[in-house]
């Protein structure tokens, strides 16, 4: 089990799975690719031609697997990814909060143009493929009008693969690990990391629906009106 779990990507997909009427090999979303992966199941052209990594440096340490192969765009979300006491007694929803507001915000929107310009396929991922990629993905699912439910479902499908990304970061990290803080607060929030609740989501497709829309929450925060159409051209089947 172990060695079929480190062998490929544990959280891969094409984003088309989401939702009817997407168009497959275009847009892929994964946890954090390592040297000499085997190709992932269900996807048809691979490698990426464009990869965009939203870890941090501290995260991402070296050269990208894909270097030779795509053109990778570090566009990291957070400066620092690592849970500490500063996140005590917040919600996973909280956190995807701070996503969207101020350069986080920024940076999410900068994915969204990436997939509308960047050669395909692109390759979105951070370290779990879960909760940055998960934002990201979800801002352009909500671009291109998916609906709400299948937006969620597909965030949610990670929980099924945390076993194998929780065994390939272990690998990735190593002795570098950083600690979990001590704690109940603390303990909750690592319990929700290790899943993806619904609720997150929906907190971060809320606001976008309090601010008028994704649409107009991503042209507030650096997107274009030609990002939105050349992402439903590329998406929409």
């Amino acid at each position: 089990m172990t060695a079929e779990i480190l062998s490929a990507l544990a959280n891969a997909r094409d984003v088309a799975t989401a939702a009817p009427g997407l168009r497959a090999g275009v847009l892929y979303r994964s946890d954090a690719p390592m040297p000499g992966d085997d190709a992932p199941a269900g996807i048809e052209a691979w490698p990426p031609a464009t990869v965009v990594d939203l870890r941090d440096s501290r995260e991402s340490r070296g050269d990208h697997p894909f270097a030779s192969v795509a053109t990778v765009h570090a566009m990291p979300v957070l400066a620092d990814a690592a849970l500490d006491a500063s996140h005590a007694g917040m919600t996973l929803g909280d956190l995807y909060q701070g996503m969207i507001a101020g350069d986080p915000g920024r940076a999410i929107a900068g994915v969204a143009s990436a997939v509308a310009t960047e050669p395909g396929p692109v390759l979105v991922h951070c370290s779990a493929g879960k909760d940055r990629t998960g934002v990201s993905v979800a801002l352009v699912l909500s671009l291109v009008g998916v609906e709400r439910a299948s937006i969620v479902a597909d965030y949610v499908s990670t929980s099924a693969n945390m076993q194998g990304v929780i065994a390939r970061m272990a690998v990735i990290w190593g002795d570098q690990r950083p600690a979990m803080p001590e704690g109940e607060e603390m303990a909750a929030i690592a319990r929700e990391m290790l899943t993806a609740p619904a609720h997150a989501i929906e907190s971060v497709l809320d606001a976008w629906e309090a601010y008028g829309g994704a649409e107009e929450w991503f042209l507030a925060n650096g997107g274009s009106v030609a990002d939105v159409d050349a992402l439903k051209e590329r998406l929409l089947g």
